[in-house]
């Protein structure tokens, strides 16, 4: 069973979070990860591989978890973006699991979105014009992102209307963890 997952948002929104949820249903699966910020804790005192032969090595995984933690490293080089294509091209025969997190949707590249199979989308800093061009042509993606704004603006505007300090810290801590899953179709 071979699936990619997109994981994005802000800095603070759950991504990890997400992620290591994910490795615990996967257990027993091998886990292959770039954990650029040491998140996980697997380095204790390895080196992190640089992200070029890191993707090496993940191009050649079978039957794998692998995680890019800042996927937006790999997809600003070239020849690394196109190692990745050739990868997602060949994930039915890998039976891989592959998740990738960015910080937004504007650092998706737009070609990847046809072999993800699912997008967990948290409250992210992208501009609503942007997400609206750049995303058009799925439709999926702009309703979620729509969805997380909407509510994301009237929970903004409660906080900054109540004098209830606990309202406040709620709203604003809905705000942060505000997510959609979604599945994307293939």
């Amino acid at each position: 069973m071979s699936k990619v997952i997109l994981n994005v948002g802000r800095t603070g929104s759950g991504k990890t979070t997400n992620v290591k949820q994910i490795i615990k249903e996967a257990e027993g699966m091998p886990l292959y990860l770039y954990d650029v910020n040491n998140e996980y804790g697997i380095y204790k005192g390895n080196t992190l591989p640089k992200f070029n032969e890191f993707l090496q090595v993940a191009k050649t995984k079978t039957k794998t978890l692998i995680v890019f933690e800042e996927a937006t490293i790999f997809f600003s080089h070239k020849n690394q973006a196109e190692e990745i294509t050739e990868m997602l091209v060949r994930k039915r025969h890998t039976k891989n699991l592959i998740v990738f997190n960015f910080h937004s949707l504007r650092q998706v590249p737009l070609y990847i979105i046809d072999f993800v199979n699912i997008l967990i989308l948290h409250t992210t800093n992208d501009n609503p014009k942007h997400i609206i061009s750049k995303f058009e042509k799925y439709e999926q993606i702009f309703e979620a992102y729509n969805s997380i704004y909407e509510e994301n603006n009237l929970l903004q505007n409660f906080a900054d209307t109540t004098n209830d300090e606990q309202l406040k810290a709620n709203a604003m801590l809905k705000i942060k963890h505000n997510k959609r899953l979604v599945v994307v179709a293939n």
